[in-house]
């Protein structure tokens, strides 16, 4: 299983590194014919997925190493990543609310602006949602064969879904933009229509690299599992092994990049009234049932 994990992460990854290239610099391209601030977004963007999916792949050959130094392997290079890239979105949309508010601005006290040049935009935004959805779509169905074992796909898979919502919008709006005339009571728009564009959808999301870096954090910090699903179908697995040994407890559970931590406590009195053997086959079963489903986890019984 984690050999099929690394694989199915390795092959994603690599395809995600050639779609970003593509995106970032056809956005790029259509920012220089067009003059669009939103494409430029939306081309930093695909840079900074690009970037960081070459990272993420060089992450899925060295995690699982255990040496002298880091007997229990580099997991926390996962959540690192998860982190990194959160405060880099971050950076680029904030970077994308200054800059079109000091646009809009300037249009505002009188300076001039060049219009918008729009024919390009509509191919553009076509080829770059199917890039993104696509992308998002098939992340998505590759850590699902791996039961979401994979907190790099997941992220990849909400950035890459991000980009393309930014793309799909920024192409109708900008279209929409494009058929005013000059003259009339909208033709302001053809001058600051995508740095309105961009303000409002670099405000919309922001809650998305926010939510990134919030749950990354928890992990860094050996906080609970956030996943509610997850946490809910380990806390039930737990629960069927326990109840038979006659003590209900809720184990704590965490996780740092794909590595699960599940602590269950037991009082001393509990473990006096269970044979040894009965004790230890009873962690062993535990154990092999979650690690069928979360290949990267530990289970570790605490007397107190």
């Amino acid at each position: 299983m984690k050999e099929q994990i690394v694989k199915i992460e390795s092959q994603a990854l690599k395809l995600g590194i050639f779609a970003n290239l593509i995106m970032a610099f056809s956005g790029w391209g259509a920012y220089y014919l067009s003059g669009s601030e939103a494409l430029m977004l939306d081309g930093n963007i695909s840079f900074i997925l690009f970037i960081t999916a070459i990272v993420a792949l060089k992450i899925t050959q060295i995690k699982s190493l255990k040496t002298e130094n880091y007997p229990f392997g580099l997991y926390v290079t996962e959540a690192l990543y998860s982190l990194t890239k959160g405060l880099l979105l971050l950076g680029v949309v904030i970077s994308a609310i200054v800059t079109n508010g000091s646009k809009i601005l300037s249009y505002l006290n009188g300076d001039e602006l060049a219009t918008l040049q729009t024919g390009i935009i509509v191919y553009y935004a076509i080829a770059m949602v199917a890039i993104c959805w696509g992308l998002s779509a098939f992340y998505y169905f590759q850590n699902k064969k791996i039961n979401n074992n994979s907190s790099m796909l997941i992220v990849d898979q909400k950035s890459s879904f991000i980009d393309g919502i930014l793309s799909a919008s920024t192409g109708a709006v900008l279209i929409v933009i494009g058929s005013i005339e000059a003259g009339s009571s909208y033709d302001f728009l053809l001058y600051i229509g995508d740095a309105i564009l961009v303000f409002i959808l670099a405000l919309l999301m922001i809650r998305q690299p926010l939510s990134i870096i919030s749950d990354s954090f928890v992990e860094l910090a050996g906080g609970k599992l956030q996943n509610r699903e997850q946490h809910q179908e380990i806390l039930t697995i737990v629960s069927q092994y326990l109840d038979p040994l006659g003590y209900k407890s809720e184990p704590k559970v965490s996780k740092t990049g794909s590595s699960y931590l599940v602590v269950i406590e037991f009082p001393i009195e509990a473990l006096q009234q269970l044979e040894h053997q009965q004790w230890r086959q009873g962690k062993l079963d535990l154990t092999n049932q979650l690690a069928s489903k979360y290949p990267h986890i530990d289970v570790e019984m605490v007397v107190r």
